[in-house]
């Protein structure tokens, strides 16, 4: 197995995906039970969390949620809305999501993708769960729903790649914002200039796995094994012994699931 950095959190990957790509995801649970890791898989259909619960019992380590991401604009709605709150009815979940708009893809459109959030923030409130939010170019509408919207509890803006407004605004209401594989990108300096700048306590670090692979290993499919990578550069950025980073990752990240 992979020798990694221990105690590191992964807010946010998708086992299920990668293994349709080819991951041995069995391996990489034990990687990361060996490396004393955590985190959450992250639900993507309204019915996949009684599969992902029964899969993963065996690893305590392993959070769920469940949501209804912008790509199901496309479907009956309110039946896929029916179905995630029956899921949800007999299976433990640390969140709702993700769930989010996205304005780079075509998904239905404005309005399905943006009811589909509503509902679910509802939903989330009602049973008492935070969000994961998906953001892809829509921080004018994140910006919008956030100043009429109340939360029950503070969500995550997973792979953050909005900008400094939307940002400061999600700080200021309580979110956590998750950064990924995009941050250590050579490219991605206003993002960089960005996480620096956010309070510590605010910040999480993800994988997003199988996707958006970090330098060094770009170009491969990703998995939570990669988060030593993006821990060193994240550390580098802040100026900080990995041992903090760390260590005040893994508090954010306990305070988020525990809330």
């Amino acid at each position: 197995m992979q020798t990694i950095a221990t105690q590191l959190i992964d807010s946010h990957f998708h086992l299920l995906s990668m293994q349709r790509k080819g991951v041995d995801i069995d391996l990489v649970l034990a990687s990361m039970r060996e490396a004393s890791m955590e985190g959450i898989d992250v639900g993507l259909d309204c019915d996949d969390l009684a599969g992902r619960t029964a899969l993963f019992a065996p690893y305590p380590f392993i959070h769920l949620s469940a949501g209804i991401g912008p790509w199901g604009a496309d479907d009956p709605l309110d039946e896929q809305l029916g179905k995630l709150e029956d899921q949800l009815t007999r299976n433990k979940v640390v969140a709702i999501g993700e769930i989010g708009l996205d304005n780079y893809h075509t998904y239905g459109t404005v309005e399905n993708q943006e009811y589909l959030v509503e509902k679910q923030i509802e939903l989330a409130n009602r049973i008492g769960k935070p969000v994961i939010f998906h953001n892809r170019e829509a921080d004018k509408q994140f910006q919008k729903l956030l100043g009429k919207t109340t939360f029950a509890k503070r969500g995550i803006f997973h792979c953050y790649q909005g900008g400094r407004e939307l940002a400061e605004l999600a700080v200021e209401q309580g979110f956590y914002l998750s950064f990924a594989g995009p941050l250590t990108y050579k490219a991605n300096k206003s993002m960089q200039e960005l996480f620096s700048s956010l309070p510590l306590d605010h910040l999480l670090l993800e994988t997003d796995s199988p996707y958006l692979s970090p330098n060094p290993v770009r170009g491969t499919v990703n998995t939570p094994l990669s988060m030593q990578h993006i821990y060193a550069f994240a550390a580098q950025l802040r100026g900080l012994a990995l041992e903090t980073l760390i260590e005040q990752i893994r508090a954010n990240f306990h305070a988020f699931v525990e809330q």
